[in-house]
């Protein structure tokens, strides 16, 4: 019984029937970030370079030191340059190149031979023109001439780089009898021969730049030769070898040396094949063998004592000590794992709820919003994600997390206070994942802070990119600072530097991405979007100003004013702007029945009754609703247009159908006057609430001075208060006198007003002598 009354006042005491989705999603946080974590115990031994030691560190199992991953890498790259990349010698690639070469020269052969032919037949047709053997002549003719067409396309087809070159066809095509040339001979020898010390050589049929090992095995036979790589010709250095011996065998005259280089090009193919299974498959086992430890700790060893600073011996120690202790706790029964687990969740419960807390006492309204609460646990979520891929799973430095990405986004979509304290709870988050990394805290907590103030009042899209500067400076000045305390070497430091600037530069650009996203998905509009409804090319203000210029003006007149009541009393200056720009947009509908917008003289309320001019006067408010659902307007601003009016009364028509009803006699209803509301119920549109009617009200009065208008304020303003119309706003009687303003000011709507119309403080005359 006891036990339920408490469990019962505990619920009533976090209104757990009222927010219990909030509450869910809260644990359902702690919960996914608690699995992000690395278990407890490996905690206990994580420190950095210069970190001094909290107690001594013992040694609670024989463990081996591991090598670092630079050490290991250097081991891996040394033991895999030792293994041999592998080379088979193929004599039947020489073979087959020997005899295509040998075809070659019988084809040129073939055709100076048919070109020689065809010659021949041309002269006898010439010479026995008259004679009655001209027709064999002719024919015989003819059949040189289609035997050396066929000659000559068989050849081009089968070697193309022929064709390409006009030497070749002086070499190949010539007129003098090929029996006693013996130049063919000679040149096929020559090419044969340079080929032949190539192939002797041995050619690889891989760039030799591509072999890292120190020795080549070379495979012919049962035997196989180990060499040095350069004992041997990749392709590109056989072909100068060969250009070299072709030079010099060859006079300087003579067309074949560019000829000659162009067949040994073709022909001369590797006759070292490259056995890539069989030299990974060695390379593998052989780096299979590599020790991955140095050395070993025994049992119950020292491994540092108490208030000793870390050093890279000792460091590395602890690092191996931590990842088997891991290892240890994966193998852990469950009931050791379950408690370990549930260590986090209690200590995650305690620093989330710092953020939750300062919702729930300073944010009510966010928290009162689910959407809003699950919004801010995917940011909390995703920043934590961050953390874990770019450390943990990855293994890179911890200044390459995005910490300023949740700082700004939260600043953008709340407010800066939300975006701080946010920063801090994640900062503390961060610095527990990484082992008590404080520098990881301090250099969150310093370049958020920056950002947050940077970017606090949105008003340009260029403000997140100039970010990026200030975050770089930053940054260089939170590294240096702790480099020279720590006594870091400047390598270190400007490496440090370089992650962080690489942070500064996408943390804004992923920030500008998530926003447009949560915008989307949530329905939240931020101060961007705010920027861009202030553009006067968005259709529906172009609208405005080609169908209501009157009221156009009159808005823009209003925005001037609710934005320095909203500085004044720290409200939300930006939206108060956007409010009263749009506030009147049904206007447009009838927009000829608007004192504003009248300008050829005629009244068309004159030709209707009161009731009926009310009733198209309050129609202007449902008609702005409906152009701002038409055109997208987000609900915090087209909230503008019910609540700039409330449930005011239409005051001129209402006080003329008492006049004619007491002269004509009947019953004026009331409520037929009245705005259907609702009331405004923030402090945004109650600042437009009064703004609005102060600036209808100023323009009525006749001769206007400083005074005259600071009484109709206050008239406005306790007109609005006793009317009940300001009921449901938060706005209180001190923040009322601060929008309101002091004649010789600079805050408020009085010295607005006082610019508007020229006013100036009339000065008593000097007293007479």
């Amino acid at each position: 019984m006891k036990k339920n009354r408490l469990l019962s006042s505990i619920g009533k005491y976090l209104l757990l029937d009222k927010y219990w989705i909030q509450y869910s999603i809260i644990f359902g946080l702690i919960i996914l970030i608690g699995f992000l974590f690395p278990k407890g115990k490996s905690l206990k031994y994580s420190y950095q370079i210069n970190d001094v030691t909290r107690s001594p560190i013992i040694a609670p199992f024989t463990f081996p030191i591991l090598k670092s991953e630079e050490k290991l890498e250097l081991d891996l790259e040394e033991r895999k340059k030792s293994v041999p990349y592998i080379f088979n010698r193929s004599d039947q690639i020489v073979s087959k190149q020997s005899v295509a070469l040998e075809n070659f020269f019988l084809d040129i052969e073939k055709l100076r031979s048919a070109n020689w032919r065809l010659d021949v037949s041309k002269r006898l047709v010439y010479e026995r023109r008259y004679h009655k053997q001209y027709e064999k002549a002719r024919l015989e003719y003819i059949t040189d001439s289609t035997n050396l067409l066929f000659l000559k396309t068989d050849f081009s087809q089968r070697f193309p780089f022929v064709s390409e070159k006009k030497d070749w066809l002086s070499y190949i095509v010539t007129s003098v009898d090929p029996k006693s040339l013996k130049d063919i001979k000679l040149n096929k020898e020559l090419v044969s021969q340079i080929c032949r010390n190539r192939w002797t050589e041995g050619i690889y049929d891989i760039s030799i730049d591509k072999i890292t090992s120190k020795e080549v095995m070379i495979i012919q036979g049962d035997y196989p030769d180990l060499a040095p790589p350069n004992d041997f010709n990749d392709l590109q250095l056989a072909w100068i070898k060969a250009r070299k011996e072709l030079l010099a065998s060859s006079k300087e005259e003579d067309v074949f040396r560019v000829i000659g280089y162009d067949i040994i090009v073709e022909f001369m193919k590797p006759n070292f094949l490259y056995d890539v299974q069989l030299t990974k498959k060695r390379q593998e086992e052989s780096l299979s063998k590599v020790p991955r430890s140095h050395g070993v700790i025994l049992k119950n060893e020292l491994i540092v004592d108490a208030n000793i600073r870390i050093t890279d011996d000792v460091l590395s120690k602890l690092n191996s000590l931590a990842s088997f202790v891991s290892r240890e706790q994966q193998g852990s029964d469950l009931y050791k794992l379950f408690g370990s687990f549930l260590g986090r969740v209690m200590l995650l419960s305690v620093i989330i709820s710092l953020f939750f807390a300062f919702l729930v006492v300073y944010r009510v309204s966010i928290f009162q919003d689910w959407k809003m609460v699950l919004l801010i646990s995917i940011i909390f979520l995703l920043q934590m994600g961050f953390a874990n891929i770019v450390v943990i799973q990855l293994e890179w430095s911890e200044f390459l997390i995005p910490v300023t990405v949740g700082a700004m986004s939260l600043t953008i979509l709340f407010d800066s206070r939300i975006g701080f304290m946010a920063t801090t709870s994640l900062a503390i988050m961060m610095g527990l994942m990484m082992g008590q990394n404080i520098d990881l805290v301090i250099v969150s907590l310093f370049t958020a802070t920056i950002a947050v103030y940077n970017i606090r009042e949105l008003r340009k899209r260029s403000q997140l990119f100039t970010t990026m500067f200030a975050l770089i400076a930053a940054s260089i000045f939170v590294i240096v600072g702790l480099g020279l305390f720590k006594e870091h070497s400047w390598e270190i430091i400007l490496r440090d530097i370089q992650f962080l600037t690489l942070n500064s530069i996408l943390a804004p650009i992923l920030t500008y991405g998530l926003i447009g996203l949560f915008e989307l998905l949530f329905e939240v509009t931020t101060n961007l979007t705010l920027i861009e409804l202030l553009d006067y090319d968005h259709p529906l203000l172009k609208r405005s100003q080609r169908e209501t210029n009157g009221t156009f003006n009159h808005s823009l007149v209003v925005g001037n004013l609710a934005e320095a009541c909203a500085n004044a009393i720290g409200a939300h200056s930006l939206l108060c702007r956007v409010g009263a720009y749009y506030h009147d947009i049904g206007k447009m509908a009838k927009s000829e029945y608007f004192i504003e917008n009248q300008f050829s003289g005629d009244n068309k309320h004159d030709k209707i009754t009161h009731t009926m001019s009310a009733k198209i006067i309050k129609s202007h408010v449902n008609e702005g609703l409906q152009l701002a659902s038409q055109y997208g307007l987000p609900k915090i601003v087209s909230d503008f247009i019910p609540m700039h009016h409330g449930t005011t009364r239409v005051e001129y028509f209402y006080r003329m159908a008492l006049k004619d009803a007491e002269v004509n006699g009947g019953k004026v209803e009331e409520s037929a006057f009245r705005y259907p509301g609702p009331k405004p119920n923030t402090k945004e549109t109650g600042i437009l609430m009064i703004c609005e009617a102060i600036e209808a009200a100023v323009r009525s009065i006749k001769n206007p001075d400083i005074f005259k208008i600071e009484t109709m304020i206050n008239k406005i303003i306790n007109q609005r208060i006793e009317d009940g119309q300001l009921d449901e706003c938060p706005l209180t009687l001190s923040e009322l006198n601060k929008i309101k303003g002091s004649v010789d000011g600079t805050t408020g709507m009085l010295p607005v007003l006082r610019g508007i119309y020229h006013i100036r403080i009339e000065y008593p005359d000097e007293p007479k002598k």
